[in-house]
């Protein structure tokens, strides 16, 4: 997906929550790991300046902020699949190891990976 420079003002919010989407859909994300901000400047063919400039104007965030508050809301969404332990969600999101992954969503969330879980699957399943 490319973007001319001149589009950017419409909604670069949600071209870059698509491409953060379209990243963490392939297959190969543990292999690539966590995607940086230059990556998706690249992405959109913009200089990294232009493109930290841009988000910040849109969100109030810096890029690697905003980049890593949809890390956590797709980490969320993940932990909600039960089936998959939280060692192989680490690793599909690209996290070298669980402990970096609960780290950085502890620091996001405000809770562990695990902790998180036991607190939706209560409220989901009714049981206290």
């Amino acid at each position: 997906m490319h973007i001319e420079k001149r589009e950017t003002g419409l909604n670069m919010t949600q071209t870059l929550k698509n491409l953060i989407r379209e990243y963490y859909s392939c297959e190969d994300t543990a292999r690539r790991g966590i995607p940086t901000v230059c990556y998706f400047a690249e992405k959109l063919g913009m200089g990294y300046e232009y493109f930290e400039n841009q988000v910040f104007k849109q969100t109030g965030l810096s890029a690697e902020d905003f980049i890593s508050s949809q890390l956590a809301e797709t980490a969320k969404l993940k932990l909600f699949d039960t089936s998959r332990s939280i060692a192989f969600t680490a690793c599909e999101l690209g996290f070298k190891n669980t402990n970096k992954f609960a780290r950085f969503f502890k620091q996001k969330t405000g809770f562990t990976p695990f902790r998180y879980r036991e607190i939706i699957t209560k409220k989901f399943t009714g049981r206290q």
